[in-house]
């Protein structure tokens, strides 16, 4: 009977050990681990209505990123980031709103229809809630709320200040994923936009944007440093 419950002790304790072990390779986060970085990547852009190419631009910022539990974490972030389009073509715009007209209403010329260049410089806070279904690998949803420090259209190599002509906020639902290799967070997403370009209050940001929207592709690296 002793043998019998010491081979069942041994194999018992065997047992949780094991499963100890198989628990600690398959916990992919601890809760409220909080880590802390840097971020460098690039903003792909384009906006809606014009027929234009995108525009690549530097994103910089920081990230801070917790756990719920082994599945689950979030994370926010503050960066900056240029966006736009470049070679893009009013085509939405008719020849009457292109007409250049005297003080007695005649036709003395016509503005062009293009090719602009679109600038602009965002101040950007993102949200984002991330779900692991893999050990490196996240998928996350959130938000990017972006402000506008700087603005310019340029024709024929004439740069003119919009800012004005521009919400101050701009809205986008993100959605992506992420791969943490080690201290390196990589990570490509899609930024939808649920805000329009033009401010309502400017004539001149209806005549130039009309319901124009900014899409943005952003493919980032972070760095990740462990502070808690």
């Amino acid at each position: 009977m002793k043998r019998i419950l010491f081979s069942l002790l041994v194999v018992f304790s065997f047992s949780a050990l094991h499963a100890q072990e198989w628990r600690d390779e398959n916990r992919y986060h601890d809760p409220f681990d909080i880590y802390f970085g840097p971020t460098i990547g690039v903003a792909a852009s384009n906006m809606t209505e014009y027929d234009g190419k995108y525009k690549f631009g530097p994103e910089i910022g920081a990230f801070i990123q917790t756990y719920f539990c082994n599945h689950f974490g979030m994370s926010f972030e503050l960066n900056y980031s240029r966006e736009g389009t470049r070679d893009a073509w009013a085509n939405f715009l008719t020849d009457e709103e292109l007409a250049i007209t005297d003080s007695e209403g005649n036709v003395i010329s016509h503005r062009e229809r293009g090719p602009y260049n679109y600038n602009m410089d965002y101040i950007n806070t993102i949200y984002k809630l991330r779900y692991y279904p893999m050990h490196r690998l996240n998928v996350f949803l959130g938000f990017k709320f972006g402000v506008h420090i700087n603005a310019t259209c340029t024709l024929d190599d004439k740069d003119t200040d919009i800012k004005g002509a521009l919400r101050r906020r701009a809205a986008h639902i993100i959605g992506g994923f992420g791969y943490e290799l080690d201290k390196l967070n990589i990570e490509a997403y899609y930024c939808f936009p649920i805000s329009h370009l033009r401010n309502s209050e400017s004539a001149v940001g209806w005549r130039a944007l009309r319901d124009a929207k900014e899409n943005v592709f952003m493919l980032t690296v972070g760095y990740r440093i462990k502070i808690y």
